[in-house]
């Protein structure tokens, strides 16, 4: 029953970590619907686990069932509360790798003391080194996977989007066929290759992110510039408007002027109906 516990605890811990890159996304009463939702799949997984190893046994072939597949219903959980399944499926590739590493590091110190020991042992040891690793290195992964999602604009350009979504995928895909067997013990040499590979695709991501990141510093830049263009566009026509309309208050100056003049002689010289008959005159010109 130990051993149910430390498989189902273990996916809940794959779970948690591939949650922190959407944690900063989600309110307060969204993620207790997520953690809710999750622990609730966590305890009835316990029972599921526990009738698979009854009817199947404890083996390699099952453990590894397990581990390959329970992911799934954690996964649907957050896609459904949480949208963007571009970014879901490279959380989950990142997630796979990441758990690799984890589940070979114990497999390398401890597997080699265990050679001759049962089935159940040797997955025990694995599920509780598991676990132990996570603990210890919960700072650093957290650190990291909070940090991990570039821009959702990054997921959005088409086909690249696409491509770096499933990338960390396809970098995981041929360690688990080869590890998709009844073999709980593997060589070193295909250990070593399930922690190499992944830790250099960690060190490619952080390039990927850089880029990403001077990409939409870029892009933002053309978009200031472009602003800055329109708007300097709009000054120089307002200001062209102005100019225009100080012309026209000129001429009209100049026109009151010489009409005021016109009144004015003509009021002194005691043309009172020239007068009249040149302000109706203007009167109509004003309408």
């Amino acid at each position: 029953m130990a051993l149910i516990f430390l498989t189902a605890f273990g996916q809940l811990v794959d779970t948690y970590i591939r949650w922190l890159p959407f944690s900063q996304q989600a309110s307060s009463d969204l993620k207790l619907k997520i953690f809710t939702y999750s622990a609730l799949w966590g305890v009835a997984s316990i029972f599921l686990y526990k009738l698979i190893f009854d009817n199947f046994g404890v083996n390699g072939a099952t453990y590894k069932a397990i581990l390959m597949l329970g992911w799934a219903p954690y996964f649907f959980i957050v896609l459904k509360k949480i949208p963007g399944l571009l970014q879901h499926i490279f959380v989950l590739g990142m997630g796979v790798i990441y758990a690799l590493i984890q589940h070979t590091i114990p497999a390398m110190i401890v597997f080699n003391f265990f050679a001759d020991k049962s089935a159940y042992e040797i997955i025990f040891t694995d599920a509780a080194g598991y676990l132990i690793l996570f603990v210890i290195f919960l700072p650093l992964s957290r650190k990291y996977f909070v940090n991990l999602l570039p821009s959702r604009e990054f997921f959005e350009l088409r086909p690249i989007g696409i491509y770096i979504a499933i990338l960390p995928i396809i970098i995981a895909l041929p360690h688990i066929i080869r590890i998709a067997d009844d073999v709980l013990i593997h060589s070193d040499a295909e250990r070593l290759s399930r922690i190499y590979l992944p830790v250099v695709f960690f060190f490619f991501y952080r390039y990927i992110l850089s880029a990403a990141k001077n990409y939409y510093d870029l892009q933002r830049l053309e978009r200031s510039k472009r602003r800055l263009e329109e708007q300097l566009t709009v000054l120089k026509e307002y200001n062209a408007l102005i100019e225009e309309n100080q012309k026209k208050i000129s001429v009209m100056r100049h026109d009151l002027r010489h009409s005021y003049n016109l009144i004015y002689v003509m009021l002194k010289s005691g043309n009172v109906e020239a007068a009249r008959e040149h302000i109706r005159k203007q009167e109509e010109w004003l309408k």
